[in-house]
Order: structure tokens, then C-alpha cells, then sequence
């Protein structure tokens, strides 16, 4: 498209989703519910929106059945997944993904002080309350206020998601040479 032609433009969803990949994310499992009504989805798009209030952002497809839960006032969690983790990882990104109780057992039925389901050895928990959503697309945005932050066991690698692969990082073995 050229500049003379009237319309936004845009690029096409495959030379999109190719140009991501190059992007290395963290892995997390998005939760939300309790006992029968728990439900987990994994995801690679979460940011830190706000320090005061704390804050974040998750993306999810409109049409996953998580979303349809994540309302103003609800109570979800962010689970970011370490590279020994890749077993829910999978589960959670399948069409046919636990829900309920298998969900909860497939977590290790660890939950947070809201009640909402997460998996047992995380690298960090965020327990979140829906303060906002933004429907985008074909995703939603969801903002959350953070209520609690639990990290988790020190040490573990966390999983990485780059060209399509689960992989981790080694802190140690490529160093960058830049001041942050």
C-alpha cells in the first residue's frame, strides 16, 4: 500500500506473527476461578503497566474461553512459568486444556489468598483484580491491579518462548555489555 491510497495500513497477520517470533518472551499461565470454575490459559504477552498503582497488562484471544471471565472486579493471577515447566505450558496452550478440578490437580493445587489456582513452583505469583479491559482486534486487553506478589523459588531458569521453541536463558553465558 502506498501512501496515496486512502485506508490505514497494515501488515499481513503472517509476515506479523514471523517478525514476533524473532522476539523472545517469558511463558506464563493466566488463571482465573476457583474448584470447578478454575480455568488457565498460557500466555507470552504480559507487561508491567504501573508501579503506582501496580498494575499490568495481559492479552488474550477474544474467543478463548478465559475471557469471558476476566470482567471488572474479577480475580485472575499471572504465573510466570520456569523452564522446568514446559509440561503446562503445553497443557495450558492446547484446545482441550484442563479445566475445574483437572486444572487445579494439573497445578499442583497451589492457590493464592484470592482463591484463584497457580502452578506450584512459579517463578512469581501476581494475584490481580480486572480493573479495566480493552477489546483490540481479535484480542482483549486486560488491565489488573496487582494486590499481591509472591516470588518464587530462587534460581530456576524461566522459560523463554523464541522462534516458535520453549527455551530458557543462562544469565551467565551471554552477558550483555550495556549499562540499564
Amino acid at each position: 500500500m502506498t501512501g496515496n491510497e486512502s485506508g490505514p495500513r497494515t501488515v499481513a497477520a503472517e509476515d506479523l506473527r514471523a517478525c514476533m517470533r524473532r522476539f523472545p518472551t517469558g511463558v506464563a499461565l493466566l488463571t482465573t476461578g476457583e474448584g470447578d470454575r478454575a480455568v488457565g490459559l498460557t500466555i507470552n504477552s504480559v507487561v508491567s503497566v504501573s508501579l503506582s498503582p501496580p498494575a499490568l497488562l495481559v492479552s488474550v484471544h477474544r474467543h478463548a474461553r478465559i475471557t469471558e471471565r476476566l470482567v471488572p472486579g474479577a480475580d485472575f493471577s499471572v504465573s510466570f512459568l520456569s523452564a522446568g515447566q514446559a509440561d503446562l505450558t503445553w497443557q495450558f496452550a492446547s484446545a482441550d486444556r484442563p479445566v475445574g478440578e483437572a486444572a487445579v490437580s494439573a497445578m499442583g493445587r497451589a492457590k493464592g489468598s484470592n482463591g484463584v489456582p497457580f502452578p506450584a513452583g512459579a517463578l512469581g505469583v501476581l494475584e490481580c483484580v480486572v480493573e479495566k479491559t480493552v477489546p483490540v482486534g481479535d484480542h482483549v486487553l486486560v488491565i489488573g491491579l496487582v494486590a499481591r506478589a509472591e516470588p518464587g523459588p530462587a534460581g530456576h531458569l524461566p522459560q523463554v518462548f523464541h522462534h516458535g521453541e520453549l527455551t530458557t536463558v543462562d544469565r551467565a553465558a551471554h552477558p550483555v555489555d550495556a549499562k540499564v
